[in-house]
């Protein structure tokens, strides 16, 4: 049979702990949902806020990758997220114009 241990530990600092523990859950378990997802093109592009000519133009030059089913195009959610985070960490050069 299982032992039972008893801690002196205040009711609210253990339904603290549950719900910390619950919110950790639900938050990997929401991850692992939206990793697998697939996006259309249209999906894609309003999640980046891009148009679709700038979607095609991030495949065409690796930033993303598309997977096809049949004649129609999908894009991982997780792929997406991974781009948007190496976009993020991308510093665009400090370029000063030219006073007239």
């Amino acid at each position: 049979m299982d032992k039972l241990i008893l801690s002196p530990i205040e009711l609210d600092a253990l339904l603290d702990a549950f719900r910390a523990v619950v919110r950790a859950e639900l938050k990997h378990q929401h991850q692992e949902e939206q990793s697998d997802q697939l996006l259309t093109a249209k999906e894609a592009a309003a999640l980046l806020k891009v148009t679709h000519v700038t979607l095609w133009q991030w495949e065409k030059a690796g930033r993303l990758q598309k997977h096809k089913m049949g004649s129609r195009v999908y894009y991982k959610h997780s792929e997406i997220m991974a781009s948007i985070e190496s976009l993020q960490r991308y510093e665009k050069p400090n370029i000063r114009r030219a006073k007239p």
